[in-house]
């Protein structure tokens, strides 16, 4: 039997209650239908039941989960998070000089720890999306999705595009 520690999981960093039970709900649905189709096999539905959705509030959260659980198979991190329980949210980027250099602190925590999972960003506004994918592509080669969070499909279809190459693995 495997270990909790070592089932697959969908990361998501929310400190929003009602955004986090929104984007946690997306995941279970979208795991759900894939479980629901006809056409997915039986051992496609062990493997999909077998998925867990970590949530976590803020960073030290963050680091906490990535630390423990090594099979995460999309990380759903929001823009604006608090570093502690109870803190106050903030953008998280690095700045250098008061100059914002695209480094995403929740980023950097992902990739450290699970260097080969998907990243999708989700903010409620799209100000640095460019300086962001710019830094972590021209410095990691690394592609960042990033979706409003007013954009319920596009977040729905991101989560089951990730489900079925899980499934393709």
């Amino acid at each position: 039997m495997t270990s909790p520690t070592t089932y697959p999981n969908i990361l998501v960093l929310e400190d929003d209650v009602d955004q986090m039970d929104l984007l946690v709900d997306f995941a279970l649905s979208e795991i759900k239908s894939l479980i629901d189709d006809e056409s997915t096999s039986e051992e496609h539905k062990e493997k999909l039941k077998n998925i867990r959705v970590l949530k976590t509030s803020n960073i030290r959260s963050l680091q906490r989960a990535v630390s423990i659980h090594k099979d995460v198979l999309l990380a759903v991190l929001d823009c604006n998070t608090p570093d502690d329980k109870g803190g106050k949210a903030h953008d998280q980027l690095v700045k250098t000089n008061h100059k914002i250099t695209g480094q995403h602190r929740s980023v950097d925590i992902v990739t450290e720890h699970l260097p080969d999972t998907p990243i999708t960003m989700i903010s409620s506004s799209d100000r640095f999306r460019t300086i962001v994918n710019r830094h972590y592509e021209s410095k990691h080669n690394l592609s960042i999705n990033f979706i409003g969070k007013r954009d319920a499909l596009r977040i729905r279809k991101n989560i089951e595009y990730f489900l079925k190459r899980f499934l393709a693995a």
